[in-house]
């Protein structure tokens, strides 16, 4: 917190150098964003005699700064929850977990760009993606360890050929993660032969 606390006020301090010279250039500048030095700039018009205000003058403004060194140190967060201040600070915890499944459909699942244009088609097409990302999460689970990009080029090589009617062999090369995998899901894919009736016993350890 400290850190955090000395961090913002550096921050803040090269920020306000960067007002002072705007000020005494008589330039306000524009708040393009919130961090922007020029909120430390108010502007005052004035004249001697209490006439129309044609002379501009831009000084800081301390309450502004004052404001703002209230918060130094804390980290705020805004949201439409409605829950307890404790369920929200367990929530925010995992965001960098959200964050986190985001980037996997972005970059995994190719969820973006979307070339669609009807309504339904574009909310049918993250439906798929939404799915996927939890059937990949639940998969992760079950092989830690690894990374999001080791398990979807895996899963991607895993491939067979079909060499006589109902009969295949693996055409993928068999690494520490294949065998993880197998292990972890209780069947093998690198067998010599695959049947069909080997299919059909893996298919019915899905049955619930």
């Amino acid at each position: 917190m400290l850190k955090y606390l000395r961090y913002q006020r550096q921050i803040r301090e090269n920020q306000i150098n960067r007002a002072i010279k705007q000020a005494n250039s008589k330039q306000k500048g524009r708040k393009n964003n919130p961090n922007d030095p020029a909120r430390f700039i108010t502007e005052k018009h004035f004249t001697e005699n209490g006439e129309k205000a044609d002379k501009v003058q831009y000084v800081i403004n301390k309450d502004q700064i004052k404001k703002e060194e209230m918060f130094d140190g804390f980290y705020g967060i805004c949201t439409d929850l409605e829950t307890s201040p404790l369920e929200l600070i367990k929530i925010n915890k995992s965001r960098w977990e959200i964050k986190h499944c985001f980037r996997e459909i972005k970059t995994e699942f190719q969820a973006c760009p979307v070339y669609l244009r009807r309504e339904e088609r574009i909310k049918s097409h993250f439906l798929v993606c939404f799915l996927a990302l939890l059937v990949f999460r639940l998969f992760k689970q079950k092989v830690p360890g690894y990374s999001s990009y080791e398990l979807v080029k895996t899963l991607r090589e895993f491939a067979l050929t079909e060499i006589s009617p109902g009969d295949y062999i693996p055409i993928f090369q068999r690494t520490d993660l294949t065998d993880k995998i197998h292990e972890s899901f209780g069947f093998r894919l690198d067998r010599e032969l695959i049947t069909q009736k080997y299919f059909k016993k893996i298919f019915n350890q899905t049955k619930i």
